[in-house]
Order: structure tokens, then C-alpha cells, then sequence
């Protein structure tokens, strides 16, 4: 499976794109990097851990089934604040409208609650947070999260954080596709619909038994179109009027 990983350089930093989303571009190897997602590394570990392997924080999350999930074409909250793009997944391979043009990119599940764009020309990443409730995608700003098995895996404050079955939480950070945890401090609040998951004294909301999202999240609703050509119209359709004086 394409996980989008980046061979190691000796120029690693990362920035913030106009909605807030994660970008990655370049900088000082050892430089950290305020807020990066899922808590990203600036040292090589060794042994190497694969986000899917069985030793891995992920082990009990089918990728395949979430990966086949965001198959097809899409209209949701793009890279700028308020505004939509329409988006034709196959693959790996991400088309996106702005309403004006297309640019091609390389789509991966980074992790249960993230994926990655890349713009290989321009060498920027940039990530986006997401959860399915349902069959109803929400992706964009916003802590995520699922349900595996017995294990809750949340998005949050750049960290990925894992709580299992026996109440262990981990914050699992990632380099190069090897992940390593350390404690963290997290739980599962509430019964019913008022269940919580709590981290850092922050609460995200079960949106149902197997997703999780902030309310910021849950407004981040994306809409599955029959085809390429359908969500771009759809696209146009919601665009605001030009202005007066541009008619």
C-alpha cells in the first residue's frame, strides 16, 4: 500500500497553509517543528515499525476497507478556509478542482484518522484529518478518531494517540513510516451519547459507536458524488455569484 513515505533528506521542517492544514517542506534536520502532525520526529529510531504491523500502533485498523471508503469522487473543505474543491480519488491518484483548474496528486491513509496529499512537482504534503461516521465523511479542521476493536485511536494536538482495551495510552509519533510511542494521559468519559474521549484535558465527542470528532470536525461534512463530472458541477453550483462589478 502506498503510504506516501518521504526518503530521508537532510532538510526536514514543517508549515501551515492558509485553512490551518499541515504542510511539509524544508528546513534544518534537527529543527523541531511547532505542531506537527501526528507528533513527527526529527531523529531516525531504529528497529523500524510500519504503522500496520503487528507490532504497530495500528494493527487492529483495516487501512484496505478506509482506504476503499474514500474511492471516488468528493466535494469538502478544501485548503483554504470556506472554500470547497471537488476531488476524484483512485488509487493513489488525487485530482482536484478548484473551480478554475486541476492539479494532480498523490493520495495515502496516513493514519486511522488522517490522510496526505502530496504535490510531487511543488514537493508539498499537506494533511487533513477526517473520520466516517456512517457512510458520511467529515475531513478538514479538527480532532478525529475511530474505533478498532477495543482500541480508540484519536487525531489530536499533532499526536496520534491510542488507548486499548486495558486502558493503556500511547502518543505515537511518526519518521519515515516508523512509528514510536511514549505515555500519554487519555480516557474514555461518559456512557451512552455522552460518551467522551479526554486527552490533554481536551473532550472529543463520539459521534457514534465508531467514530469520534470535535464539533469543528463534525460541521466538515463532505459530499460523495456518482462521478468526476457530477462533483464539479456540484462545485459550481455552490459558488457564490461574482460580483457586480465583474459581470
Amino acid at each position: 500500500m502506498n503510504t506516501s513515505t518521504k526518503p530521508p533528506t537532510t532538510k526536514h521542517v514543517w508549515r501551515f497553509a492558509l485553512a490551518g492544514l499541515l504542510i511539509c517542506g524544508c528546513g534544518k534536520k534537527d529543527e523541531v517543528p511547532e505542531g506537527a502532525p501526528s507528533g513527527e520526529r526529527t531523529q531516525e529510531p531504529l528497529p523500524e515499525v510500519p504503522k500496520d504491523a503487528p507490532s504497530g500502533p495500528f494493527a487492529s485498523f483495516d487501512f484496505e476497507a478506509a482506504e476503499a471508503s474514500w474511492q471516488g469522487s468528493w466535494t469538502l473543505d478544501g485548503e483554504v478556509a470556506g472554500k470547497q474543491v471537488a476531488w476524484m480519488i483512485d488509487g493513489a491518484t488525487l485530482v482536484e478542482f478548484d473551480g478554475t483548474a486541476e492539479r494532480k496528486l498523490e493520495f495515502s491513509l496516513y493514519s486511522p484518522c488522517q490522510i496526505t496529499y502530496t504535490d510531487v512537482d511543488e514537493g508539498v504534503t499537506v494533511y487533513k484529518s477526517f473520520t466516517f461516521v456512517r457512510d458520511t465523511l467529515h475531513a478538514g479542521l479538527g480532532s478525529s478518531g475511530t474505533v478498532a476493536g477495543d482500541t480508540v485511536i484519536a487525531c489530536h494536538g499533532g499526536k496520534t494517540y491510542v488507548l486499548d482495551g486495558a486502558g493503556t495510552c500511547l502518543a505515537w509519533t511518526e519518521r519515515f513510516d516508523d512509528w514510536k510511542s511514549a505515555p500519554a494521559t487519555c480516557s474514555v468519559e461518559g456512557e451512552g451519547e455522552a460518551r467522551k474521549f479526554v486527552v490533554d484535558g481536551r473532550e472529543i465527542e463520539f459521534l457514534d459507536d465508531a467514530s469520534l470528532g470535535t464539533l469543528q470536525m463534525k460541521n466538515n461534512v463532505a459530499t460523495k458524488h456518482a462521478n468526476f463530472a457530477a462533483a464539479k458541477a456540484a462545485l459550481a453550483s455552490a459558488a457564490p455569484p461574482p460580483p457586480a462589478d465583474a459581470i
